[in-house]
This record gives structure tokens, C-alpha cells and sequence, in this order.
């Protein structure tokens, strides 16, 4: 299936077919690049039955337009049995479009129904994109992975996995996108980066082109700063910029990896 998804027509791209639908109605589009929607009244939810072929944790993927508080929107996942899997809250705003992404873990041997729900939002909410799939490694982990491994370098510069208008893996954000076009895992329907065409034995790859990515952009941070000296103490704070400029280059100091090194100052030290 080129959508990877174990739910039909979650893009609502003509309709809300292969979707039980109680007051909930199809939109065309919203203006942006959700064309497609469903829209749900107050008490309105849409659901759909499906299975997964392996015991797995599962992402599942949901767009939500809509001024929301805690409880007023859910997504619900039960078993054949009726028995509850997962129930949590969605999220999102009246301006622009949130993702939620959730996990879930999985069986095969019985079905699920996935249900999205509006509880009590005056406002009619639009949720759009939703899908279901095995992510061998999330942007978010992606994104956290390499922010660990960097360390000091990231956060001595307020670097964040943070969500933040519109970037949802923070700073790491576009450097996750470079990543996953590094390596092939692309959305052939949208042409954008997307973690479900991330193959497992493209993870380390994927994770060394980000790294990269994050390196360069902290190299051209570091670049425009300049040796500092108060009184005994200098800080130079030139050699970050150059010891990375080496290892993003592969030097034959940096190697392509992270070479830390201690800095030199006069008079105390830090």
C-alpha cells in the first residue's frame, strides 16, 4: 500500500468512504495544503475497523483543527471485544493545524476500531492525514537521539526538540527533513520526508546526514562569534567554530564524527 497506513482514505481526499460516520461531514479542502477534511459537529465521531499483521507499538498519526481543551476531542482505539486499548486526548488550535502523534502497541488475532470523537468542542473540529503504521524510529526520536549526542554543543545554544510554530521536532526540524530525503524515505503521494518509508537499516544513516545537518548549522552559529577577554578570563570561543568546521569537512582531526575539546582561557577556567 503506498500510503502505509492499516486505514483506508485517512487523507479524505473525495470523501469520508471506508469511515462510519455520525454527524460528521466531508469538506473539499480548508485553504492550505489539507484538501480534504472531515469535519465534526458536536457528539460527531468517525471510526473504522482495522487489523495489524505483527505484534508491534504502532504510531498513529492524526491533523487536528479546532480550538480544543483537555477531554473535548479523543482518539479511541478498542479490540474485537469492545475492550479499551487507548483513549487520548487530541490536541489542537483554531488558527492551524496540530499533528498528534501517538503510540499504541498491537496484535494480530482480533480486529480494532479506531474512533476520533468530538466530546464537547462548541466548534466544529477538522481532522485530516490520519493514518496508522509501524515507524521503526519517530521523527521525535530521531530528532531527541541526536540532540543527546551533541550535547553541550546544542543546548550551550538553546538548541530544542521542542515543537514550536510549526516546527515539529524544534530546531531539529529541518535537519530530520534532510535526513529523510538522504535516504529515500519519502511520501510518493506528497513528496515530502515521512518516517513510515524510513527502512531499519537506514536509521544509522538517516541519524549520521542529521547530525551533519545540525553541526553545519551550529558551525555558521559559532562562526560569527569573536574571542572574548573580561579582564583574566578569556573565552575563545572561535576554536568551537573551528573544531567543527573540521569535523563537518572529515578532516583528518574531526574524522566526519564530534570531536570535543577542552577550551583554553586565561585566568579562571570554565
Amino acid at each position: 500500500m503506498s500510503e502505509r497506513s492499516h486505514l483506508s482514505n485517512g487523507r479524505f481526499l473525495q470523501n469520508l468512504s471506508n469511515w462510519t460516520a455520525v454527524n460528521a461531514v466531508y469538506n473539499a479542502g480548508d485553504g492550505d495544503d489539507h484538501y480534504g477534511v472531515a469535519i465534526l459537529s458536536v457528539g460527531g465521531y468517525i471510526q473504522q475497523t482495522f487489523s495489524v499483521p505483527k505484534a508491534r507499538q504502532y504510531s498513529i498519526h492524526a491533523a487536528v483543527k479546532g480550538l480544543l481543551t483537555a477531554g473535548q476531542a479523543q482518539l479511541i482505539i478498542t479490540d474485537g471485544s469492545g475492550n479499551a486499548v487507548l483513549t487520548q486526548d487530541l490536541t489542537g488550535s483554531a488558527s492551524a493545524w496540530t499533528d498528534n502523534d501517538i503510540t499504541a502497541g498491537l496484535a494480530p488475532g482480533t480486529t480494532y476500531t479506531i474512533k476520533l470523537i468530538n466530546n464537547s468542542a462548541s466548534g466544529a473540529i477538522k481532522l485530516d492525514d490520519i493514518w496508522l503504521w509501524f515507524v521503526p524510529m519517530t521523527r521525535s526520536a530521531m530528532a531527541a537521539r541526536v540532540h543527546t549526542k551533541i550535547g553541550r554543543l546544542a543546548t550551550e545554544r538553546s538548541y530544542s526538540t521542542t515543537p514550536s510554530s510549526g516546527l515539529t521536532e524544534g530546531t531539529y526540524t529541518y535537519a530530520v527533513d534532510a535526513g529523510l530525503r538522504a535516504v529515500g524515505a519519502i511520501n510518493p503521494e506528497t513528496g515530502l520526508p515521512d518516517a513510515r518509508y524510513l527502512d531499519e537499516e537506514n536509521i544509522q544513516t538517516a541519524l549520521d546526514f542529521i547530525e551533519r545537518e545540525i553541526l553545519e548549522q551550529l558551525q555558521r552559529d559559532y562562526s560569527v562569534e569573536v574571542d572574548v577577554r573580561i579582564g583574566q578570563r578569556q573565552e575563545s570561543l572561535s576554536q568551537i567554530s573551528k573544531a567543527l568546521g573540521e569535523t563537518v569537512s572529515g578532516g583528518s582531526k574531526g574524522g566526519g564524527r564530534i570531536v570535543t575539546r577542552k577550551l583554553t582561557h586565561d585566568g579562571d577556567r570554565w
